[in-house]
């Protein structure tokens, strides 16, 4: 047996869906995360039906910087003498659908780069920001590492790196690839080999099973993904009361 690695997952106030997203979440870290030690979740409000999970209260004070309530929930994890050295940041919209060793998941990277990110959206002018300011500390990607997987992170290090950067004025910075491009990591795991993607009201046949992650959007809830959740994932985890 491996060393145990926790899970840290910042939870935000707008699942409409009295955070389902999290119940599949857990259930697939259940199932499938080897290694796996404590679960903490991050959040104002905590979900009423949580249990046997680490719960860290923190706000969420940035109405237009997502990304800075992110790192302010991940810093808050990590200054926990308690959590692991290493731990996989994780958010609610990510299921594992493989088994997987918490100890050894890679960084995950995207192949966009700056110049597929033109467009207005506050995401688009974050990544920007993001990547001009890696420019102006003379790191030059042509990828990014938002590439919406479980990540996993070093907690000194995420402290360190983020301690003097003014990441709370609007558009902010990218968490993930902030921490990873300020490392200079080497791109060697990309997401579409890794992960499957479900943006938009799909009808799936199956799941892709032959991928280790899905990740999705609330577009995917008008399509038939829930039900196919469900139904992989039937059995309320020991995370639900």
């Amino acid at each position: 047996m491996g060393k145990l690695v926790d899970i840290v997952i910042p939870l935000g106030c707008g699942s409409t869906h009295d955070n389902w997203e999290l119940r599949m979440a857990l259930r697939s870290i259940e199932r499938f995360a080897g290694n796996c030690g404590s679960v903490y979740i991050v959040c104002d409000t905590p979900p009423s039906w949580l249990q046997k999970v680490k719960i860290l209260y923190c706000p969420d004070t940035h109405k237009h910087n997502k990304d800075a309530n992110i790192i302010d929930k991940l810093s808050a994890a990590a200054r926990l003498p308690e959590l692991s050295e290493k731990f996989i940041f994780w958010s609610d919209d990510q299921i594992a659908l493989r088994r997987f060793d918490a100890g050894h998941l890679p960084p995950v990277y995207n192949r966009r780069g700056y110049q597929d990110f033109s467009g207005k959206r506050i995401w688009h002018r974050r990544m920007r920001n993001t990547l001009d300011y890696l420019q102006r500390q003379k790191i030059t990607v042509y990828w990014n590492w938002d590439a919406h997987t479980p990540q996993p992170m070093n907690k000194k290090k995420l402290l360190e790196l983020f301690a003097q950067i003014d990441y709370h004025t609007v558009p902010g910075y990218c968490v993930n690839t902030l921490y990873f491009g300020l490392q200079r990591t080497p791109a060697q795991i990309v997401q579409e080999n890794l992960k499957a993607t479900v943006e938009k009201a799909a009808k799936l046949a199956v799941l892709p099973l032959d991928k280790l992650f899905l990740g999705y959007n609330d577009a995917a809830w008008q399509g038939n993904l829930p039900d196919l959740l469900e139904k992989f994932l039937p059995d309320r985890s020991r995370y639900e009361k």
